[in-house]
């Protein structure tokens, strides 16, 4: 019997999916929320939402963080980054206070510069940013409080649910997600900015934002920074408490994976060769269909699907992980394009600009 020869062997999707599980495991190792809202007075907290073009997004988010259940001083402040739309009408209606950042002065991106001119204009112990395609359970706020209180860390950071439209892109989320933990070194350095809970000193004496002003992704340097001074950091998984709307078309998603993926590759939490073997791997399939091997093609498929199902199935697209190899092409793609765009000097295009 004529053995098998090591290329006919699935080595590059058993490899992508041994590590998309494990990938996986150590997402579920995050510790949770577990602590009710406590019945006392919390610290004063000051809400801050950097926006621009979000009115669709803030008819979402800003009732949620109306109906906040927080037992202290809480405000809202919406932060008007030189919007094309109505995001500023939209956040007055709902009676939430908002400020126009105004123009940038050179070396700041967007997003840095609103964040920064937020917390600058607000008065609260502690500080939240979020993003404006978020949704906030009501005891959402009182709960992160509380855990960040006990458990004496200097930033809370939280892993939410994603609310995901179409299958297409359960199937990128779920490719993209296990690059992004398999290919995390620590946890501890790690910032989301749909979800930062600070300290106000903290923040201040850290250098906030205005620290990594020129960073496309703000919240993984920031976190490195803080990391690097000596502050803890807590990733928490909050999928209980708040949740991450995706939309879109193809074409904007295109935009915001290139970004996000030409930035995680530089980040210094990451090893950035993991992700990208763990995405190849899973787009090989599609090389042997298309060299015309379509049964060694379908084999190496239902692998590559069988990695990805756990993400998948998080993100209530179960079915979505049959599409793992077309969600990593299409992640592959974006990041190859995301930094070309870059290297070559002509930017992303990301909400009306380009972000060099």
């Amino acid at each position: 019997m004529r053995r098998p020869s090591l290329g006919a062997l699935p080595i590059p999707e058993l490899a992508a999916a041994l590590l998309s599980g494990w990938a996986f495991a150590r997402a579920g190792r995050l510790p949770r929320l577990t602590l009710p809202p406590p019945p006392g007075h919390l610290p004063a907290l000051s809400i801050i939402v950097p926006a621009r073009n979000e009115a669709k997004n803030l008819r979402r988010l800003l009732p949620s963080l109306r109906g906040l259940r927080y037992p202290g001083p809480l405000e809202i402040l919406v932060v008007d980054d030189e919007s094309e739309d109505e995001t500023a009408e939209v956040a007055a209606a709902f009676e939430v206070t908002v400020l126009r950042a105004g123009p940038r002065p050179p070396g700041w991106l967007g997003k840095p510069f609103a964040a920064h001119r937020g917390a600058e204009a607000t008065s609260g112990e502690w500080l939240l940013f979020t993003d404006a395609d978020t949704w906030h359970a009501p005891d959402s706020a009182a709960r992160a409080m509380a855990w960040a209180l006990q458990h004496q860390v200097d930033a809370l950071t939280l892993f939410p649910d994603l609310e995901t439209e179409r299958i297409w892109e359960a199937a990128v989320l779920a490719v993209a997600f296990a690059g992004l933990f398999a290919g995390l070194r620590r946890f501890d350095g790690l910032l989301n900015g749909q979800y930062l809970l600070i300290p106000r000193a903290v923040y201040f004496a850290s250098g906030g934002f205005a620290a990594v002003r020129d960073r496309m992704l703000e919240d993984l340097a920031f976190g490195q920074r803080l990391r690097s001074l000596g502050y803890r950091i807590a990733l928490v998984d909050g999928r209980d408490v708040v949740r991450v709307r995706t939309d879109g078309d193809l074409r904007a998603w295109i935009h915001r994976m290139g970004r996000w993926a030409s930035g995680v590759m530089e980040a210094q939490a990451m090893r950035p060769w993991v992700p990208v073997l763990l995405t190849a791997g899973m787009a090989f399939p599609l090389g042997e269909i298309g060299r015309g091997r379509l049964e060694a093609g379908l084999l190496r498929w239902a692998l590559t699907g069988l990695g990805a199902y756990p993400w998948a199935r998080r993100w209530g697209w179960p079915a979505a992980a049959g599409l793992a190899p077309l969600g990593a092409a299409l992640l592959a793609g974006s990041a190859l394009w995301g930094l070309a765009r870059r290297w070559s000097g002509r930017g992303i295009p990301w909400k009306g600009r380009r972000v060099r």
